[in-house]
């Protein structure tokens, strides 16, 4: 497999407030996920066929294709139908895959809300609710979803890819979630025999060992997220002690890498420092920042940049900006 240098095509088919507030323009101020904004919009249907029609587009494609980037991992909806409350969107999907496809991109589809939450975020679906665990139906319906996305795209060349959940909370029971995968792989074996299969690992990087080395796999993937915007410790943190705390990763990420391949599914330049960063060396100091996550991955099957972009260009989440900045230098990133 070649190194994935890869970027998330987040906030396209599952929407996240924060990414582009706009549209969630006449919800309340506390609606922050697809499960509100679709039970609080009469124009859902209108506002979700513009969205995915203008987020990405080709020209986006392009310029990912162009600036070395040789695989898109885009989140999907376990709603592709239109289940429940939401909006269907498997025929965007379709277009856009096609679109993808067309440019000659690989794509990894990557599921990213289950039926019942499995991680209470907002890119789950449903804020502060984890229910997928609680009810066996749940996890059966999660895995006919996987079936019928492989099935439906089973034959594009540029089908790189199919993670089975994004960010499975680490509250959940590990040997459940494990035995999910084991299904899951399972079934999807018997749809495409090679294809690579992404499992995450809900949070908890070290104890996917005997997992890996036990049972008999082929074409899989241990897909980690490596944020340090979220632990109140490192909010103190200069820009320095971020870069040191980032390589740090580096013989842990090859530790892994030895048993099973390893991408980092997600990383950013988002960073909270209590007033560290400011805006005058903000650039600078996020370059290096960016460098520093970039070696520690050097050694792993890949990473993903989360994500392309969002509606604010400054954000240290908004990949395009960042490089036309020249704060994330393309060289080094495709290494």
């Amino acid at each position: 497999m070649n190194k994935l240098r890869a970027v998330n095509l987040g906030g396209w088919f599952v929407l996240e407030r924060w990414m582009k507030r706009s549209l969630f323009e006449g919800t309340k101020d506390k609606c922050h996920d697809e499960t509100c904004f679709s039970t609080q919009l009469a124009d859902k249907d209108e506002r979700l066929e513009a969205h995915y029609k203008t987020w990405i587009t080709r020209d986006d494609i392009e310029w990912l294709k162009n600036a070395g980037v040789n695989l898109v991992r885009i989140p999907i909806p376990w709603w592709l139908r239109g289940e429940g409350v939401y909006h269907r969107s498997v025929e965007a999907l379709d277009a856009a895959l096609a679109m993808i496809e067309d440019v000659g991109l690989d794509f990894m589809l990557d599921l990213h809300t289950a039926p019942g939450c499995q991680n209470g975020f907002d890119n789950g679906g449903i804020q502060h609710v984890i229910d997928w665990p609680k009810d066996p139906a749940n996890i059966d319906t999660t895995i006919d979803i996987l079936a019928f996305v492989m099935e439906r795209y089973n034959d594009m060349p540029h089908f790189h890819s199919i993670q089975l959940l994004n960010e499975p909370h680490i509250s959940i029971d590990l040997e459940l979630l494990q035995d999910f995968y084991v299904r899951s792989y399972q079934r999807l074996r018997q749809i495409h025999p090679t294809r690579y299969i992404v499992m995450h690992d809900g949070f908890r990087f070290k104890k996917w060992k005997e997992f890996f080395t036990t049972n008999d796999f082929t074409n899989v993937i241990l897909d980690t997220h490596m944020y340090q915007c979220f632990d109140h410790s490192l909010f103190d943190y200069t820009i320095e002690e971020h870069c040191k705390h980032a390589m740090k990763r580096t013989r842990l990420l090859a530790d892994v890498e030895r048993y099973v391949p390893v991408i980092v599914g997600e990383w950013s330049l988002g960073l909270r420092m209590n007033g560290h960063l400011s805006q005058d060396d903000n650039d600078a100091n996020l370059a290096k920042y960016a460098s520093a996550q970039l070696t520690a991955m050097r050694q792993t099957t890949g990473h993903v940049f989360w994500s392309y972009k969002v509606a604010d260009a400054f954000s240290g989440w908004n990949f395009r900006a960042l490089v036309d900045r020249g704060v994330i230098d393309m060289k080094e990133f495709n290494q």
